[in-house]
Order: C-alpha cells, then sequence, then structure tokens
C-alpha cells in the first residue's frame, strides 16, 4: 500500500488536514474494528450455512437406506446412495406403470389369471380426469 503521507514542505490539501491524517484514517482502530466485525458476521453466516447443509444430510441420511451400514455415511457416500436409490425407485415405478398399463389393455372378455376365483373380474378403477377434477369424460367412439 502507498503512503498517503505527504513530503514536508508540500502543501497539506484543500481541508488543511495534517500530511498524514488520510493514512491514520485508513488504520485506525475504528477500521481494524469494523474489519473485526465484519469478519466475525461472515463467519457467523458460514457457520450458519454449514449447519444448515449438516442437518440436511442428516435429514438425507435418515430417509436412503443404508444396506448394512454401520458406520455414518459421508456426503459424498450418502449423495451417491440418495442417487441410487432414487433410481431404483423411478425403474419400480416404470415397471409398476407398465404392469397397469397392461391390465388395462386387456380385452374384456379375458378373465384376469391373477384373480382369486373365476368368472371374477377387476373394479374398474375411476378414470384419472375423474378422480382429480370430479368429471365424467365422454366416451370416445373407437374405429373397428
Amino acid at each position: 500500500m502507498k503512503s498517503a503521507c505527504k513530503p514536508h514542505g508540500s502543501p497539506a490539501g484543500a481541508r488543511g488536514a495534517p500530511p498524514c491524517a488520510v493514512a491514520v484514517e485508513r488504520t485506525g482502530p475504528g477500521r481494524l474494528e469494523s474489519a473485526a466485525r465484519r469478519r466475525l458476521a461472515a463467519n457467523a453466516r458460514e457457520r450458519r450455512r454449514m449447519q444448515g447443509l449438516n442437518t440436511a444430510f442428516d435429514r438425507l441420511r435418515r430417509v436412503v437406506p443404508q444396506w448394512g451400514q454401520d458406520k455414518k455415511l459421508s456426503k459424498y457416500e450418502t449423495l451417491q446412495m440418495a442417487l441410487s436409490y432414487i433410481v431404483a425407485l423411478t425403474r419400480i415405478l416404470a415397471e409398476a406403470e407398465r404392469d397397469w398399463v397392461g391390465l388395462r389393455c386387456e380385452p374384456r372378455g379375458r378373465e384376469h389369471p391373477y384373480l382369486s376365483f373365476p368368472g371374477a373380474r377387476l373394479q374398474e378403477p375411476e378414470p384419472y380426469g375423474q378422480r382429480l377434477f370430479g368429471f365424467q369424460p365422454e366416451p370416445f367412439p373407437m374405429a373397428s
């Protein structure tokens, strides 16, 4: 940092301040206290941020299966397990949806192989739009 003091014999400035007054202002105790307060505030914000992040990881660890792990998973391991778990759940949902679509697309006259007694039929679920919005869709004529 350059010195703000002016050499002896040069004019002090328009306000008549002593030659080194600017340097005293920049390094005075008020400036140091202000910097220390800002640093303490920044440290407190960072501490709260990290506590929030750690709380979020703890919550994630509670919902992600650990598959026999007896030690606490690291943050990286927790994210890897969460990703694997999400992929597995997505596959299960996709398979269940395919099965459901397969059941819905069976011919009407055919009995369902999973029913417990002959002649029984699956109960028709309410159409999706009716369940959500409370209206009955108009039948769509199928071309033969």
